[in-house]
């Protein structure tokens, strides 16, 4: 009997020790680790349009992960410094897709990254009215036309401009609701008397941008820090305001942005430069609005 529980005793020992290593085996494999695994995709909420907040969620993942990382994608490519997990939706974001990336990171094993769906993001207001246009030249100009064309139609793609009223702006090849004219200084005056060779005028349905204050800016918006590219916005936002039936205005208040209606190109009357209609600006006299 004795020595019956003396073997099972024995056994049993073997049996632990066998155990203990495969434990043993085991063990530094795990410690080594496999990479984390996403097993629920990232996903985003809130609305998908320009100036709303979007909230990046990370999904379910499994394994030991010791850092997240997230990063907010327009069209496949990574947003400057959009790298948390809230995100407000910016004006280049606008007809473009967003995504939201997650990168899972555990010390001594490749890191795993999972993306989310794509949201399209929307303009803040849908389409009320579909304004045509043709693009021409007066005089002798060095500028680019090509240019001219294509930062124009930005302008007026942008959710900051008038496309916040409704307004969408269709370039023609001739004809349309108005002509923007790219215009030889010397020549604005040929359009009206009341035009200068200083500055850009509107006259009926012509919207004439001064060729010098295109390529240049005016001395008074750089003396301000105005760039050359938002001095452009500024121009055709002007005139084009003018088309619309709006006119000038001043400054609201020392400190205060400054109306797109104001002549920002003469002065800031103590406002600060800003190429994009005001909330209260956002109306057409011609149409009624």
């Amino acid at each position: 009997m004795e020595m019956m529980v003396r073997a099972r005793w024995a056994l049993a020992l073997v049996s632990s020790m066998v155990l203990g290593a495969t434990l043993l085996v085991a063990g530094p494999a795990q410690a080594a680790g496999e990479p984390p695994q996403n097993t629920s995709a990232p996903w985003i909420s809130g609305s998908a349009t320009y100036g709303k907040k979007l909230t990046g969620h990370v999904g379910t993942w499994s394994g030991t992960i010791d850092r997240r990382d997230y990063r907010w994608l327009r069209n496949g490519r990574s947003i400057t410094g959009a790298t948390g997990r809230h995100y407000t939706v910016r004006s280049a974001d606008v007809g473009k897709k967003l995504t939201f990336r997650v990168t899972a990171r555990r010390a001594g094993s490749p890191s795993v990254s999972a993306i989310s769906k794509a949201k399209t993001v929307r303009h803040t207001r849908s389409v009320r009215k579909t304004v045509t246009y043709s693009v021409t030249t007066r005089g002798s100009v060095n500028a680019s036309v090509s240019t001219f064309k294509r930062q124009a139609q930005q302008t007026f793609d942008d959710p900051r401009g008038w496309r916040a009223m409704g307004v969408r702006f269709k370039r023609v090849s001739k004809g349309g609701d108005f002509t923007l004219v790219l215009s030889q200084a010397s020549k604005v005056p040929s359009f009206s008397s009341a035009c200068s060779t200083t500055y850009s005028c509107r006259v009926g349905r012509y919207v004439v941008i001064n060729e010098t204050r295109w390529r240049k800016a005016s001395p008074a918006w750089k003396a301000n820090g105005g760039s050359l590219r938002n001095y452009r916005h500024l121009v055709v936002n002007h005139e084009t305001g003018h088309w619309f039936g709006r006119g000038h205005v001043g400054c609201g208040g020392k400190g205060q942005l400054a109306p797109v209606m104001q002549q920002q190109s003469k002065g800031l009357g103590g406002c600060s430069i800003n190429p994009w209609p005001k909330k209260k600006e956002l109306h057409a006299p011609r149409y009624g609005w």
